[in-house]
Parts: structure tokens; sequence; C-alpha cells
């Protein structure tokens, strides 16, 4: 068994968590830590990247303490200067990023130093890199008196998808799009709408699994046009509609995942509570019974309110931290008319 971590959007610790259970059948969750997730398995790695929700993996590779002043760095070196690392290819370029959370006396710029002087004085051919041009990537993270030192197994297309996707303002992460799409329990039965789907992020993950229909749209043809060029359209359908009057038939949907205007990203034309107001009325109205709606707000105290009043019932909560703002991410479900 190895131990990895993965990184993900503070708030989504336990939704990864989760995903992990489900995705890796021989894990164990380990340690989950703001914005981490320690787990342990013998899978592949083309296993782990099915984590969607992730942003980054890392393979563990030694854990040690170490002291506060800049004296007790050397340890940094000569600890990191005893690893067997003969699994990397030598020929790459390597380079080490550190974080550091305390108060210590030496900078993480500096720890990062020392460890890439361990590294050399282990194997003394390899070149060191700049953070800008490098092609192995090991990651020191030194929390008061214990430091990780780890591989990074992931790239910033991991997280992105690739780079040939179109993002429009205000485009929802693919990890927490699909974080999601996780919560609204995807089945291969599911009727599946975003109505305000913006870009696509969130039907593009949803795509990723079995659906008998997945369906969004957008008041914006310009949107939709994005949205139109990021996912097939096999799999999805997209249209140009009022997220205040879906062209829908009461009780049609199984599950609704979207991401609803807040902040400072977007806003709708018209008053945000005013919309927020019509829109879970739709949302609830297309709803069928024991339907699933996963939705991120910033307007907490209004949608629970707004699903009380609808007979929606919230089984879980989620805070963010994200660009800047803190919406919340709620799992509503419609109760079964009696």
């Amino acid at each position: 068994m190895t131990l990895y971590f993965a990184s993900v959007l503070p708030g989504l610790e336990y939704v990864l968590s989760d995903e992990i259970n489900n995705k890796v059948t021989d894990s164990e969750i380990i340690e989950i830590n703001r914005g981490k997730v320690f787990f342990t398995t013998a899978k592949t790695f083309t296993c782990l990247s099915s984590l969607r929700s992730a942003d980054n993996l890392f393979q563990v590779i030694d854990q040690f303490q170490i002291g506060p002043h800049k004296k007790h760095l050397s340890h940094v070196s000569e600890r990191i200067s005893q690893l067997d690392l003969d699994f990397i290819d030598h020929n790459d370029l390597f380079w080490v990023n550190a974080s550091r959370k305390g108060k210590q006396t030496y900078s993480r710029f500096e720890a990062a130093k020392k460890a890439m002087e361990g590294i050399n004085n282990h194997y003394p051919d390899w070149n060191i890199g700049t953070s800008q041009n490098h092609q192995v990537e090991f990651r020191l993270d030194i929390e008061h008196q214990h430091v990780i030192f780890s591989l990074r197994l992931t790239d910033a297309t991991f997280r992105f998808r690739g780079q040939t996707r179109r993002f429009s303002r205000a485009s929802l992460l693919p990890t927490v799009a699909h974080a999601m799409v996780h919560l609204s329990d995807p089945k291969s039965t599911d009727v599946f709408v975003d109505p305000c789907c913006g870009s696509g992020t969130i039907l593009s993950e949803r795509a990723t699994y079995s659906a008998k229909r997945i369906v969004g749209g957008d008041v914006s043809g310009d949107v939709t046009k994005v949205a139109k060029s990021n996912i097939d359209d096999t799999k999805a359908q997209i249209n140009v509609w009022d997220a205040r009057e879906l062209p829908l038939s009461n009780g049609c949907v199984d599950k609704i995942v979207t991401n609803l205007p807040f902040g400072r990203q977007i806003s709708p034309d018209e008053d945000l509570k005013l919309f927020n107001h019509h829109i879970m009325n739709e949302i609830c109205r297309v709803l069928k019974p024991t339907g699933r709606a996963v939705i991120l707000s910033e307007s907490v105290n209004q949608l629970l309110g707004e699903a009380k009043r609808l007979g929606l019932l919230c089984l879980e909560s989620y805070s963010l931290s994200l660009k800047g703002l803190n919406p919340t991410l709620f799992v509503f479900e419609k109760q079964d008319e009696l």
C-alpha cells in the first residue's frame, strides 16, 4: 500500500474522501486536513486519475520532524539525501516547491533549497530546473515541526481537463463542478439538468457518467455557444432559456446541479433575491419527488428559507472558499408527495 494525498478546494475535503472511497476500492482514508485528504491504496495512477474532485495528486515519499530555526534546515538536506528516488527519471529537470505553516525563522524558499541540495547529494548527476522549467516536481510541506516530502503526480491539465476547453466569465473550476455532480449521486437512469449552465462545466463533468438525458441552458446565446463548443452534443442538449421559466414539465427531472449567480462574479439583470425566488420555484416544480438538487450560492439564508417553503429538505451543506468568496454548497431533496 502506498500513501498519497490529494489537494482539494477547502470545504470539499469530505466530498473528495467519499469519492475516494467509492472509486478506489482498496483505499483507506488516513487523515483529512484543510485542503488535503491522505489515503493509502495499492491501485495504479490510472485508477487515481478518476478522482475528478481533486486539484492535484501527490505520492508521499517521507515524513519526519524538524525544529523551527535555520540551523535545523540541515536536517532536511541530510534526511532527503538518504532517500531512494531511483523510481524517478533522472534525465528530467527537477524542482522542489515548499510551503510552511508555523513560527519558523526560515523561509519556504530556504527550505526548498535545502531539499534540492539533499537530492543532489544523493544524485549529483540530476539537474535542478527552475520554478517554470522542470519535468519532475517534489513538494515539501512543513507544518510546525512536521515535514511531508512528496512527489507531485499531476499538473494543471489534470484539474482543468486539458487545455482545449473554453471558459466563460464566472465559470466553475471543473473540480468543484465534479464535486457537485458527485453529491447528486449520479445514476444511469437520471434525467439531469443544469438550468444556469454557463460554459457547461457542470454538464461536462456529469457527462463522465452515464445518464438517460443531460440537459442544460443559459439565458445568453453567446454563453451557450461556448458550452456547445466544450461538450459533445451527443452527450448533452444545450438550450437558450430563462431559468425562471424552464420549458420542462412538472416532476420530470431526477437531478438538478447548478451554480447560481452570486458575488462579484456575475449579477442577473433583476434583483438577486427575486431571481433566486423564481429559480427555486422552478427547481422544485420540475424535480421528481425524492429528486435531488445540488446548488452553489452565496444567498445562504434565502435559499434555506425558500427550500423550507417549497418542501425541499437540506441533506448536506458545505461552506467553500472560492475566489475570495464564501458560497455554500447545498444538497436538497424534494420530499415525496403523500
